[in-house]
């Protein structure tokens, strides 16, 4: 008997292995497909290769700036998918190795509950293995969601996991939903030169974060030619010919080479048998858990996207720490207050706790600072002025939350991430002495700000 079964081996499931095999637990991993689960295989990881990608070409168009005289990079679409696919490879075979040196048992196959102490496990030639467990955890992440209204064919039609399977670049794309993922791969193709239009029944893009954020973004898409139509709702769409119409309920018609629909994931619970072993589920179809990641089912934890708190891959692998520890006999508990939003536009965007919208929503006394990356000396040295660091903080000086927009915003994030957790004041972020000239010095800029008393602007 294995002291856990893991049912999905992408960042929640595998981590969760590790951690159990790091506190002495005999474990044995499942996963149908292949390991790294959908944020590695076609989700975060893919889609940065291709970013960063995007993020060459644009520099290359700006080159005379620099003082350089070149051509602007031509993109070779197949050598450019190429690459991710490398990129990919290499980082699965990393957690095969991670998994085999801690013992952990990798099978591969559908798993289904048994019962809350056994999965039965169908390999592809239909071969079952049982597998009995103290514990079983289920991890099985989440899938796009495609409804009927806008005809998904996997074709014309595609979903986020689709578009990085294509063969060739479409001259035009018509990106139905404004989030992190619609906006992302919106930047992505506009720097390879297609022609993109982003569609959203919501009145701004971005609609997670701040307006101001939002705001620099949508401006930014608008100077790059991307076509931003929010306030707008698709009645239908269609196949024509070997082109897609998308029509809105007030008369307009999107013409497009394909359509990319990224309005969301659910959680994929379907088929694992949690029903059939008393698990309960929410609206959504999700797996319900408490803070320590345990279903109602004694034995039966959950981890990831298929308990639908936050579809982050970096929270399915916090959550996935806090399941080992538990089951090892700890006691820890998930908290989400702190949990870092990125986007990886360009300018990215990255936030952090409480937003600015968010404390007045819910009424707390704050203050709030920004500084723009306009003043900063790094980012006229780098030619990327766009953005600010924004700090919110309560009416102590608290640090509660932050948003960052512009260069490296991923990065620079964590600093403020890190003042949220250590319940730091804004005074303490902007007494610790940043390195000069870096993008850091805007967060202790801002910090100061709480105060009224930043250097530089």
């Amino acid at each position: 008997m294995h002291d856990a079964v893991i049912i999905g081996g992408g960042p929640g499931g595998y981590v969760c292995a590790i951690r159990a095999a790091q506190l002495g637990l005999s474990v044995a991993l499942i996963e149908r497909a292949q390991l790294g689960g959908t944020c590695l295989n076609r989700g975060c990881i893919p889609t940065k290769a291709l970013a960063h990608t995007a993020d060459i070409v644009e520099m290359s168009g700006r080159a005379a700036e620099f003082g350089l005289v070149m051509e602007r990079a031509v993109v070779d679409f197949a050598k450019v998918m190429s690459r991710k696919d490398r990129v990919v490879a290499r980082l699965r075979g990393g957690i095969g190795f991670l998994l085999k040196k801690r013992g952990v048992q990798v099978l591969t196959g559908t798993a289904v509950l048994a019962g809350s102490k056994a999965v039965e496990v169908t390999a592809e030639g239909g071969e079952v293995t049982r597998l009995e467990a103290r514990n079983i955890v289920i991890a099985t992440g989440s899938e796009p969601v495609t409804p009927r209204v806008f005809g998904y064919d996997g074709d014309y039609v595609l979903t986020s996991e689709d578009v990085l399977s294509l063969k060739e670049l479409p001259k035009r794309i018509l990106i139905i939903g404004a989030g992190v993922i619609g906006c992302e791969f919106a930047s992505i193709f506009r720097a390879f030169g297609c022609e993109v239009s982003v569609v959203d029944i919501m009145p701004n893009i971005l609609p997670m974060v701040d307006d101001d954020a939002a705001e620099v973004v949508k401006a930014t898409f608008k100077r790059r030619g991307i076509g931003v139509h929010t306030g707008v709702k698709i009645s239908s769409v269609q196949v024509v010919g070997d082109a897609v119409e998308a029509s809105t309920e007030d008369g307009q018609v999107f013409r497009a080479d394909k359509v990319l629909l990224a309005i969301g994931r659910r959680p994929t619970t379907g088929g694992v048998g949690a029903a059939d072993a008393g698990v309960e589920t929410g609206a959504a179809g999700e797996i319900v858990v408490d803070s320590r990641m345990r279903t109602n089912v004694p034995g039966v934890w959950a981890i990831g996207d298929v308990t639908n708190k936050m579809q982050l891959a970096h929270v399915a692998s916090a959550q996935a720490l806090a399941a080992a520890a538990n089951m090892a006999g700890h006691d820890t508990v998930m908290n989400y207050y702190a949990v870092p939003n990125v986007i990886f536009t360009s300018p990215e965007v990255a936030a952090v706790g409480v937003s600015e919208r968010g404390a007045k929503e819910s009424g707390i006394v704050h203050r709030v600072a920004k500084f723009p990356f306009a003043a900063s000396g790094k980012a006229v040295a780098m030619g990327a002025t766009e953005g600010f660091v924004k700090i919110i903080a309560d009416e102590h000086g608290r640090v509660i939350g932050g948003c960052v927009v512009g260069p490296h915003a991923s990065d620079i994030v964590a600093e403020l991430g890190l003042a949220i957790t250590a319940g730091l004041d804004a005074r303490q972020v902007a007494h610790t002495i940043h390195a000069h000239p870096t993008l850091a010095e805007a967060v202790a800029e801002a910090a100061e700000g709480i105060f009224d008393m930043s250097i530089h602007i």
